[in-house]
């Protein structure tokens, strides 16, 4: 047993400064005007990384396209009504510019790769890392979690994004002057102190596991953390897919700039004997990420895994334009416009839902069980007109190891702010003062295949054998009693397969 943890704080290797000079920031860790790479090292020591306790920390700053800070109007020029407004002429580009509902500051990470400082092979990879996190978060916490520590460290706001996001862009109204600022800590925009704080884990295979990982030249040899930032156009988002014609509301080309960044977290300090007995063996929960797509109302998408133990499966969908785009919340999950009803096949055998799972009503019905004339365009709510309920226990188990959740953020209520928002995106007759569809009502579901078995922590092997799901929905259809801005695209499957991985910290080889 460890006879002590010693705390560590390391800077990346390839740490940047930040400065500013009339106004305008310059240098730090950007993915537009900076580094767009981030890398720490964990050097190789006979102590033990315990990785329940890692955290990624540091600042960001959120500037406007000349790399000047957002912020509010000289105190004088800014008014309540402004700072509060939902839309309208007043809207502002502090309240204007939002981040994720679900991750917040965590989804300027984009990829996280981890390699040994024995070899420069990767020996974990996670791609498009922050939609399944998202959706983890969002399924795993309710509406006041995201109001209180630890979720207010990144400002992911929930399904409060709403009223907190347009709080969470702005930056303390300081300038190069001593003392000019709203905060009378913070002296200069040079100062240790300007930027807003953040701290968050790395939720990955290797370093969110529950055993302590070796650092030894014997075994791992020391980490190198690798981290790629995400575009500017998926972190950010506008409030409105449609903005109204306010003179102040105009934020493209921000972006954001991390500070001070720092990887932080304890190292076991073991005794001889706990050296002597450590097992280099050890499982991973893991999984890796495809991407597929849905063109048609009718729609085949087929994987080959090649993974000996798929614990399930994550599909979720965005439209074909909603990535990297400002107008679009990059963080709105939604199971496939007007979904009819999908099958999940392995090797063309139902498996192992051995039915069809069918949305009953649904989007498209256009008579209700009466034989009375409905419509998805005028019924309220319009949640009423999706009866999804074996979708979201499928989806949930998929995404949460085949348990049930006991509090999340993805309720009924959720889904009908997002479907609201959804038809509110054509202007129509809306006056051009106001904005249409509301981007800031994100959902988190998808379609979800679990083969834990409810909890029984079963497997699937899939070497040498395919995933296929069939869905017929109202994709790409031009359906009008669909949302029109959404009826005739086409749509991106980001799918998640998490896996039961066996890793060795001596050979450094996984098993997937």
């Amino acid at each position: 047993m460890p006879v002590s943890k010693v705390w560590f704080s390391i800077p990346p290797l390839n740490d940047q400064s930040v400065n500013s000079a009339a106004n305008v920031f310059s240098g730090g860790f950007s993915n537009t005007k900076g580094n767009a790479n981030i890398k720490f090292a964990l050097s190789a020591q006979d102590r033990l990384l315990d990785t329940s306790d890692l955290y990624l920390t540091g600042r960001i700053l959120h500037v406007t396209s000349t790399g000047a800070p957002l912020t509010l109007k000289p105190a004088a020029a800014t008014t309540l009504a402004e700072f509060n407004s939902n839309q309208g002429a007043n809207l502002q580009s502090y309240t204007n510019q939002n981040i994720s509902n679900w991750g917040g500051v965590s989804n300027c990470v984009k990829r996280v790769f981890i390699q040994s400082k024995k070899t420069a092979v990767s020996i974990s990879e996670h791609r498009n890392y922050p939609m399944f996190v998202n959706t983890r978060t969002a399924w795993t916490n309710a509406r006041d979690d995201f109001l209180v520590s630890p979720l207010t460290r990144f400002d992911a706001a929930g399904t409060e994004a709403d009223f907190v996001n347009r709080h969470s862009a702005v930056m303390d109204n300081q300038n190069t002057a001593a003392g000019a600022g709203q905060m009378p800590n913070v002296t200069t925009q040079n100062a240790n102190e300007y930027g807003k704080p953040f701290s968050f884990k790395l939720d990955t295979a290797l370093l969110n596991n529950s055993r302590p990982l070796h650092l030894g030249n014997g075994e791992l040899g020391g980490l190198l953390v690798n981290l790629e930032l995400n575009q500017e156009g998926q972190f950010y988002y506008n409030r409105y897919f449609d903005q109204s014609n306010g003179a102040d509301l105009n934020v493209d080309g921000s972006y954001y700039i991390l500070k001070d960044l720092r990887l932080t977290g304890r190292l076991l300090v073991p005794t001889p004997q706990d050296i002597q007995d450590y097992n280099p063996n050890m499982l991973l929960s893991d999984r890796f990420n495809l991407i597929n797509d849905v063109n048609s109302s009718t729609n085949s998408s087929k994987y080959s895994p090649n993974a000996a133990a798929v614990r399930s499966f994550v599909n979720l969908y965005l439209d074909n334009d909603q990535e990297n785009s400002r107008s679009h919340n990059g963080s709105n999950f939604r199971v496939p416009l007007g979904l009819e009803s999908y099958t999940q096949q392995k090797n063309n055998v139902r498996q192992p839902y051995d039915y069809v799972v069918e949305v009953e009503p649904n989007q498209l019905d256009t008579n209700n069980n009466g034989g009375a004339a409905i419509s998805a365009q005028t019924v309220l709510p319009k949640v009423g007109m999706v009866g999804d309920s074996e979708v979201r226990e499928q989806f949930q188990r998929a995404v949460l190891n085949g348990e049930t959740t006991s509090k999340c953020s993805v309720g009924l209520a959720t889904q009908e702010l997002s479907i609201q928002a959804q038809y509110d995106m054509t202007r129509g007759a809306t006056a051009a003062t106001q904005g249409c569809g509301n981007n800031c009502h994100a959902n988190a579901m998808g379609i979800g295949c679990d083969y834990t078995f409810a909890g029984l922590q079963e497997t699937s092997d899939y070497r040498q054998r395919d995933y296929d799901q069939i869905v017929v929905s109202g994709v790409n259809s031009g359906n009008a009693v669909l949302p029109a801005d959404r009826s005739g695209k086409a749509e991106i499957i980001q799918s998640y397969i998490r896996t039961i991985a066996a890793f060795n910290t001596q050979t450094l080889v996984k098993t997937v």
